[in-house]
C-alpha cells in the first residue's frame, strides 16, 4: 500500500503531540503540520526534529487576528526554513469579520512573500473565497492548496483554472454540500487532509484513523487506488514547485 497523505493537521493541538508526531514517521505517512502563528512555528521547529514525513508550515491563522497581531519580523526570520506556509488566509464568518482589515493586511504580506519565495500554501478561506483567490493571483502565488473549501462551484472552477489544489476531509465527505464540492474537483487536483483534531478523524474507536478515512473516500467516490492518486498528486505538486524555482533561478 502506498504512503498516505494528510495535508493539513494541527499536531500541536493534541495532548499526546509527541506521540502523534512520531506516528507519521513510524507509519511512513506524509503530513503537513500547520501552525497558527509564527511564534508557534518557532517553538515547533525547536521542539520537533526534522524528518522525511512531517513538514511544518509557517502560519498565521486569520481567526487569531483579534488576539494576536501578525509578527512580520518573526515570519520573515523563519520563512527561509520551510517550503510550506500554513495555515493562513481569510475568514469573513460572523465570529471573525470584525478583523477583516487586519486579516487582509497580514494575508497580503504573506502572499507577497510566498510569491517571491516560491512557497506552497495551505489556505483558509471561509466565507472569503473570492478575496482570498484575488489576493493569491495579485501576488503571483503559484502553489496554493485550499483547505476545507466551502465556497461556490463557480469560484471553485476559477481556483482550478489558476492551477491551485484542494485538500478535502472526512467531514466534507459526510455532508451533502461537502461531497458535491469533492466531486467537482478534478482528481489530479485533490489532496486529503483531516484538519485534526478539529475535523473528524476519530473513527471506529481510534482517535486518528487515516486508513479508514481513505477507505471511506474510495467507497463513496467509487475510485480504486485512491491513496496512489493522492500521493501522485502530492509528488506532482512538489515537482512543479521545484521546477518552477529552478526556472526562476536561471532567468
Amino acid at each position: 500500500m502506498p504512503s498516505l497523505v494528510d495535508f493539513h493537521i494541527h499536531i500541536d493541538y493534541y495532548k499526546n503531540y509527541r506521540e502523534m508526531y512520531d506516528y507519521f514517521n513510524r507509519n511512513k505517512t506524509y503530513a503537513l503540520f500547520v501552525t497558527n502563528l509564527p511564534e508557534i512555528f518557532e517553538k515547533c521547529k525547536r521542539e520537533f526534529p526534522d524528518n522525511k514525513y512531517v513538514k511544518i508550515g509557517l502560519g498565521y491563522n486569520p481567526q487569531l487576528a483579534k488576539t494576536h497581531q501578525f509578527n512580520m519580523r518573526l515570519f520573515d526570520k523563519w520563512l527561509p526554513h520551510t517550503k510550506y506556509i500554513g495555515e493562513v488566509g481569510l475568514d469573513y464568518s460572523k465570529e471573525f469579520i470584525a478583523t477583516k482589515t487586519e486579516q487582509q493586511r497580514a494575508f497580503q504580506y504573506i502572499c507577497k512573500r510566498a510569491g517571491e519565495t516560491n512557497k506552497i500554501m495551505s489556505i483558509h478561506s471561509r466565507m472569503a473565497e473570492k478575496d482570498t483567490l484575488e489576493i493569491l493571483i495579485e501576488n503571483r502565488v503559484k502553489f496554493a492548496v485550499f483547505h476545507w473549501y466551502s465556497g461556490s462551484k463557480s469560484l471553485l472552477k476559477e481556483i482550478i483554472r489558476n492551477g491551485y489544489y484542494l485538500s478535502v476531509n472526512y467531514s466534507m465527505l459526510t455532508s451533502i454540500k461537502g461531497l458535491n464540492i469533492i466531486k467537482a474537483v478534478p482528481l489530479d487536483k485533490l489532496l486529503i487532509e483531516t484538519d485534526a483534531p478539529f475535523g473528524k478523524s476519530d473513527i471506529k474507536g481510534k482517535s486518528y484513523n487515516l486508513p479508514v478515512i481513505y477507505k471511506e473516500f474510495e467507497e463513496k467516490l467509487q475510485i480504486k487506488n485512491f491513496s496512489s492518486i493522492v500521493l501522485s498528486n502530492l509528488k506532482r505538486l512538489l515537482i512543479e514547485q521545484k521546477q518552477y524555482g529552478l526556472r526562476n533561478d536561471f532567468k
